[in-house]
């Protein structure tokens, strides 16, 4: 019975939570006019952020594939994906682009899914305060000692745009988690 309470009470956190994804777009944008530093406007880049379950559906074959679809109702166990869409809709070239998305805290992030080839990742696990690279992000454990941060440390995702984003050129940027 508590079990069937503990779930409810996770989905209706996480259903909580992508609302507030919405909220978040503001948070993202801010963090992308920001970040869009060399000489560039601020509202080179226009931002959404949109959230997927992954399920696994079985085709008229008899195959299976993976589907995303939207994250209404999730459940503990299901993979989650968060992706970052931009566009540059302005005349000059946005470069030096830095882009931050926070982990929800009901989330584990799954390892290697925030990797991009256009765009350098570093991970947080101080709630965005301080990013690394993923082998050099540590934690300190009660008796002061660090160790190296699980995935379950990691807070923020950081992608620093390797390329200018040329007028009307887009791209996506992705991580992927677990509800716990």
């Amino acid at each position: 019975m508590s079990e069937v309470k503990d779930e409810k009470r996770r989905l209706a956190k996480c259903c909580w939570r992508q609302n507030k994804v919405i909220i978040m777009r503001k948070t993202i944008s801010a963090f992308i006019m920001a970040a869009a530093l060399s000489g560039v406007s601020a509202s080179a880049l226009t931002a959404q952020q949109t959230v997927e379950r992954e399920v696994v559906v079985k085709q008229a074959d008899g195959t299976e594939a993976v589907k995303r679809e939207k994250a209404d109702m999730v459940t503990p166990g299901d993979k989650v994906v968060y992706t970052l869409s931009y566009y540059n809709d302005e005349r000059e070239p946005a470069d030096n682009i830095v882009l931050v998305m926070p982990i929800p805290g009901e989330i584990k992030y799954l390892e290697g899914s925030a990797d991009m080839k256009h765009a350098r990742t570093a991970y947080s696990a101080d709630g965005g305060k301080t990013f690394y690279e993923r082998q050099s992000l540590k934690v300190l454990q009660a008796d002061g000692r660090s160790q190296t941060a699980s995935a379950t440390d990691i807070t923020h995702v950081r992608w620093s745009v390797s390329t200018a984003v040329a007028p009307g050129e887009s791209g996506t940027l992705s991580f992927s988690g677990q509800l716990k």
